[in-house]
């Protein structure tokens, strides 16, 4: 192979590579998950069996020892920033959350583990923040946990109506984005979406899933009156 032509082949995998990234946010695979977990990749609508104890209610996250104040800080602020109904949700399972920061893998902003006792969540909020700034770290926690939410307090009788809702979207993006963007990832997007009252204009993150039919405030209705 020429010279020229090996720099036409690192150009064309670097664009793969860079496209990979903008679209793959969460649920992203990688090494064998600990404890038998599994990554977040099936239809969406966990056993919402999850005993909301006054110590799981009174609990908070647990950050690993290497996430600096400053990083704590933006995702709490992504927390709080969101609608009082989504921190509502967010604060039941928030103690059931291990949260560490750092490349996610497979190019993915952000990861959550399900399956276990626990919710390990890595996200990449360096490479995040460049991307949007605090709106993108926004739209990545909601959606991270969203997918906790969805695994540990709802059943499939409340998300399936609301991933029907999302409008089906355009392209298949590595399959896995656009109109082919799973149900579990559909759930996570809206989520986040109604969670902090923006759809995402300019915000390169994502499974490129168009907003919520009709309204976010309508789409979340029975997410902002569920009790259990």
């Amino acid at each position: 192979m020429s010279p020229r032509s090996a720099v036409a082949v690192l150009v064309i995998v670097g664009a793969v590579v860079f496209g990979l990234f903008q679209r793959a946010q969460s649920a992203a695979l990688g090494g064998a998950p600990p404890d038998g977990a599994r990554y977040r990749l099936d239809g969406g609508g966990g056993t919402g069996t999850l005993e909301l104890t006054s110590e799981l209610r009174d609990g908070t996250f647990t950050f690993s020892p290497q996430v600096v104040p400053a990083d704590r800080e933006l995702i709490l602020a992504a927390v709080a920033s969101s609608r009082p109904q989504a921190r509502r949700l967010v604060g039941l399972i928030d103690g059931l959350v291990d949260i560490s920061v750092g490349a996610a893998g497979a190019g993915a902003a952000g990861r959550t583990m399900i399956g276990g006792h626990r919710y390990p969540m890595i996200l990449d909020l360096a490479g995040t923040w460049r991307r949007g700034t605090q709106r993108a770290v926004n739209r990545l926690v909601l959606h991270e946990l969203a997918h906790v939410i969805d695994d540990a307090l709802l059943t499939d009788a409340v998300v399936r109506p609301l991933v029907d809702a999302v409008p089906a979207g355009w392209g298949c993006d590595q399959g896995n984005s656009g109109a082919c963007a799973p149900p579990e990832e559909r759930f996570a997007e809206s989520f986040a979406k109604w969670a902090t009252g923006d759809i995402g204009v300019a915000v390169y993150l994502g499974y490129a899933v168009p907003p919520p039919a009709p309204s976010l405030e309508s789409w979340g209705r029975a997410l902002a009156s569920w009790n259990g």
